[in-house]
This record gives structure tokens, sequence and C-alpha cells, in this order.
């Protein structure tokens, strides 16, 4: 609705903007470029008319972007919501683009960054140091989940090792000792390497050593890739009594593998996941998990970054987030 009182003819005269934008200012502002907005504001006032309260009378000038490597994966989805919401609260613009970032496309992300007045970046990957220092000379950067592991740049995460050490003793408790580990690639992710650490080091605790033909890694997590990898490890004598997914997209693929060679969960081979994303309730048996705080982390994400724009001199800081162990029907008889 317009609350100005100043005709959408006239202000489109004035300014040479179409009544749409101008209407779309009034109505749904948050989609309207800041600049815009600002001309189209300060033009109700010069002819005379008011801005309502529930209107900003002063249009936020950051705007702030996130790259996002899996756009269709639903733990990103999560946390891109969580980045939206916080966003949408602070009143800033946000965008979000689908994206690996790597030696060969850094110059045309910062292009764009540049072009699109982006004050600040959040990203959800593990870059090469020369990478990141490119973005990083460029605009104020958080990693958000998946992080480099240095003191230059802010992020967060969660506590891989625990609740990875978390989740192994529980399959311990629950009498398992032969556990096998499908994993994704350690030098690529920094989650993979810590989760393979906490890993061995719990078993090494209870006096273990991970069986070699139970190691997998499936360097992408692809269910149809980590179907087959399971499969074959299934079809030796000796079969772990216990699979460890690093994401529930992995652990479904587990079931499925299990299934397809005659074994049952959890009766003959316990299976979990990591992520409680939608599909660990979704399969038959549901799947044990690791729940990490998505919406959390992706509003943390946000909200930092704008306080490292408020204030660009602030030291990079590190934010380790808690997790939780969802027991369900693929652990438990």
């Amino acid at each position: 609705m317009n609350k100005s009182n100043i005709p959408y003819s006239k202000i489109s005269e004035k300014l040479g903007i179409s009544p749409a934008t101008i209407s779309r200012a009034f109505r749904q502002p948050h989609l309207v470029h800041h600049a815009t907005l600002k001309k189209i504001y300060s033009a109700v006032e010069e002819l005379g008319g008011s801005l309502p309260d529930s209107l900003p009378a002063a249009p936020c000038e950051k705007r702030i972007l996130a790259i996002v490597p899996v756009l269709n994966n639903p733990f990103y989805t999560d946390i891109a919501q969580g980045i939206q919401d916080a966003a949408n609260q602070n009143g800033c613009q946000l965008l979000i683009i689908n994206e690996m970032l790597t030696t060969f496309n850094i110059q045309q992300i910062i292009h764009f960054i540049i072009q699109s007045d982006i004050s600040g970046v959040i990203i959800m990957q593990k870059l090469e140091e020369s990478v990141l220092d490119q973005l990083k000379a460029r605009t104020m950067v958080i990693q958000c989940s998946e992080f480099n592991e240095t003191d230059s740049v802010s992020y967060i995460t969660i506590d891989n090792l625990e609740a990875t050490r978390k989740l192994i003793r529980y399959l311990l408790t629950a009498g398992r000792r032969n556990i096998s580990l499908v994993n994704c690639d350690t030098n690529r992710y920094t989650y993979a390497r810590l989760r393979l650490q906490g890993f061995k080091e719990t078993l090494a605790e209870a006096g273990l050593a991970p069986n070699p033909a139970h190691m997998i890694t499936v360097p992408d997590g692809k269910f149809n890739v980590t179907v087959p990898a399971i499969c074959t490890m299934l079809k030796n004598s000796d079969i772990p009594d216990a699979i460890v997914c690093v994401s529930d997209i992995m652990a479904a693929a587990a079931l499925r593998a299990c299934a397809m060679e005659g074994y049952r969960v959890p009766e003959d081979i316990m299976v979990t996941g990591f992520d409680n994303i939608d599909i660990s309730v979704m399969t038959t048996p549901n799947i044990t998990t690791v729940n990490q705080p998505k919406h959390n982390m992706g509003f943390m994400a946000c909200s930092h970054l704008l306080s490292m724009i408020a204030d660009p001199g602030k030291p990079p800081q590190k934010f380790i987030l808690d997790t939780e162990l969802i027991l369900r029907e693929s652990t438990s008889f």
C-alpha cells in the first residue's frame, strides 16, 4: 500500500523509475536495491510526503554474499536459511550463489564482488591458501561449517572431534568392535580429517585399531558412488558390525548396500550418519545421527560478518559449537 500520499506516477516522473519498482519499494522494500530505495524515499520527502514507520527511513548500505558449494544439499539449505534470517533481522541484503571457489574462478568471483558492491562474504568450503588470500584482500570473509585451519580468518563450525568420539563410544557401549568408517576426502575437507582423527583416537582408547579393509573413502560422498563401495566391502567374509558414515546421505547409501547384500540393520550391522538432515528420518530404519546446529551456524556467521564489517579492526575469531547425538532405529533393536 502507498502510505506516502504521493502518487506513484508523480514519483516515477521525478525519478525516471518505473511505477512497478516504486510500488515494490513500499510493499517489499527488501527486494529493491538500497540505492534505489534511498532515491525513492528522498523523492517522497521532497514532494511533501512522509514515510510510514513500517518502512526503513535509511536503507541499509550492507550487501553480503553467501557462496554455497552444493545448492541442492539440505545441509547447506539449512545454513543458508540461518544466514537469510540474520540478514533480514539486521536489514541488509543477501545474495546467494552456487559455486566451488578455485584458482580458476576466484578472479571472476572477485570481479562479481566488486561490481555488486559486496561488503562481506560467507563461504562454506576449505580453500587453497592462495585463493583465500585473494578473497581476504578484497572483502571481509567468514567461513561457516567447513574451514581452513588458520588464525587469519574467522570461522564457525562444530566440534568434529568430540562429536565423532561421542558416536564411537556409543557404538562401543552397544558391543560393536569391528567398526567401519565411510569418509570423504580428508585432504579436501577439514571435517573429514577431524572425524577420521576422532574415529582412530576413540578406537585406540578402547584398545582397538581400524581394519584397513573397512576404511572406505568416497571423495564427494555421493549416494550412487557410496552404495557400490559399501557393497564391495560387504562381499568379503569379514564384515563390520557397525558402519559409521560422515553424512546422512552416505548412511542412507549404507542402508541400501546392507539391504542389497542381505544384512539386517541394526541386528547384523549398525549404521550411523552425520548432520541430521531430513533424509535421516525418511529411511527405513531411520538413521542414528549427529545433529549439527545448522541454522544457528548460518545465523551466527551472518551476524558476526556484519560485526566485522562494522569494525574492520576486529581480530579473527573461532566459534566451535556443540552437537547432539540422535539415537534412532539404525542402531537400536
